[in-house]
């Protein structure tokens, strides 16, 4: 009997590579290799955002804001206007009577003058503290305002012939007087603060007692 033949064993289909897939313009080495560089480059550039948004504050920085100074339960606007230029008016007068305080015809009138002015300073500033207020000495130093006495004034007065020494010394007195006397009542009637009413009713009654003790020239 014929035996018939086996059939020879089918050849194995095997699939192709990946490698042997890819085009045959690079080499599947340098392809990995550039591969790894994008990599690389990427976690760097990652790394670098990190740092920088970590460096950066949330907010930039905002500078405070200046608060105006607020005035207190006790001072009000025309209590502080009164205080700040009352203490310049009686201080702008100290150097007229010391230059007038060994003048025998004002003598014993600016011998009151020095001491009162002082105490009215003293109490002036008393009240400005009490009240949470602040002086201000530049405000009104130098400015022409009725009560203050200049150094224009001072010279008036030092440089005047001695027949008319005494007629400009006391129209220097006088202008301060009336100034002061003025400011003085204005405060009481439209100031608020206990003290700085109190000061003010002071200055008045002894400012009046100045102007009415005046020489007649």
């Amino acid at each position: 009997m014929a035996l018939s033949a086996e059939p020879e064993p089918e050849e194995a289909v095997t699939a192709p590579s990946p490698a042997a897939a890819a085009p045959s313009g690079e080499p599947p080495e340098k392809r990995d290799i550039w591969r790894r560089i994008l990599a690389v480059v990427v976690v760097v550039v990652a790394a670098l955002a990190v740092v920088v948004l970590w460096a950066r504050p949330a907010h930039e920085p905002v500078a405070p804001k200046a608060e105006p100074p607020s005035l207190t339960a006790s001072l009000s606007p025309t209590d502080l206007a009164f205080l700040n230029l009352m203490i310049s008016l009686d201080t702008s007068a100290l150097p007229l009577f010391e230059l007038l305080k060994d003048d025998p015809a004002l003598a014993a009138l600016m011998g009151t003058a020095i001491a009162g002015h002082r105490d009215e300073l003293a109490d002036l500033r008393k009240a400005m503290a009490a009240g949470g207020g602040q002086e201000n000495p530049a405000e009104h130093a130098g400015h022409d305002l009725p009560g203050m006495v200049l150094e224009d004034d001072l010279a008036a007065v030092r440089d005047a012939p001695a027949d008319q020494r005494l007629a400009r010394a006391v129209a220097a007195l006088r202008e301060h007087l009336t100034g002061t006397t003025h400011l003085a009542t204005s405060e009481g009637t439209a100031g608020a603060d206990p003290a700085a009413k109190a000061a003010a009713a002071k200055i008045l009654e002894a400012h009046g007692k100045l102007l009415a003790a005046l020489p007649t020239v």
